[in-house]
């Protein structure tokens, strides 16, 4: 019983916001439609909570978004909207580890 009910959690919570779910892992999420990707991710320069920063990579080049160093949960909540504005429209974006990120910067190539 417990397991189900730690799926359903999990669930619900990557459903809300697919970034809260590993923020400590900074977990970035990797988002394509067709031959475009973007990947959104959460970073911890200090290696804690906060401060954090949200990247954003589009045609192999990153910039951050949003950073916060005072309010916990502030990057993951910005990160996790961002997400679901590139799924309206029309980008598929799925979960991957830190560390393992397809940034798109090895297709830049027509």
């Amino acid at each position: 019983m417990r397991l189900v009910l730690a799926s359903m959690v999990v669930t619900v919570g990557l459903s809300v916001s697919p970034l809260q779910a590993d923020e400590q892992q900074g977990q970035s999420m990797h988002c394509q439609l067709g031959d475009a990707v973007r990947v959104i991710e959460v970073v911890y320069p200090e290696g804690g909570e906060l401060p954090c920063e949200v990247h954003y990579t589009k045609d192999g080049t990153t910039s951050v978004l949003w950073q916060a160093n005072n309010e916990a949960g502030y990057c993951e909540q910005q990160a996790a909207e961002f997400v679901e504005k590139q799924r309206g429209w029309g980008f598929e974006c799925v979960a991957m580890p830190a560390g393992s990120k397809a940034d798109g910067g090895d297709n830049t190539g027509e």
